[in-house]
């Protein structure tokens, strides 16, 4: 038998992570998504994945532009997160105010993130509620600062 939602959400709440936004265009569509699901998965090829709620409006876009931005945010971007993740924000006002930069891909890229990585969707599974997309990278920007984490239900930072 499973484990309860509430236990298993209240566990995972303990497992500290980076906090990222994937952000996409498609020709119908730009915005993005806050995710702390986020990982590598191969050298090489470089590949990274992230996992989307299946009820997520940003799969349609990514799907259909087939590519998608990571940007691992910094400490200073904790407004950055909060505004992607509400619910009652329009997504595309938000990214548009941020003035975003591009790289290969043409996807926005957040200014100042730690990094971004410039994806091309390799594959998407589905996996319980929810959509694994694994991209390849194709262009990575860095920049200096300290991470934004999420740990027990809160940002945090390093100190």
């Amino acid at each position: 038998m499973p484990a309860s939602i509430d236990k298993f959400k209240s566990s995972l709440s303990l497992w500290a992570s980076g906090v990222c936004v994937i952000t996409y265009a498609s020709s119908q569509k730009k915005g993005g998504v806050t995710v702390s699901s986020f990982s590598s998965v191969s050298l090489e090829p470089p590949l990274v994945l992230f996992c989307l709620a299946k009820d997520s409006s940003a799969k349609e876009p990514i799907q259909d532009s087939g590519n998608f931005v990571v940007n691992i945010l910094s400490s200073e971007q904790k407004q950055i997160s909060a505004d992607f993740a509400s619910g009652s924000l329009d997504k595309a006002v938000v990214l548009e105010g941020l003035n975003p930069e591009t790289l290969s891909t043409g996807v926005p890229v957040l200014r100042d993130s730690l990094a971004s990585l410039d994806c091309k969707v390799d594959r998407i599974l589905e996996a319980g509620d929810h959509w694994i997309f694994i991209g390849l990278v194709e262009a990575v920007a860095t920049s200096e600062g300290s991470p934004l984490l999420y740990f027990n239900r809160n940002y945090r930072e390093l100190v």
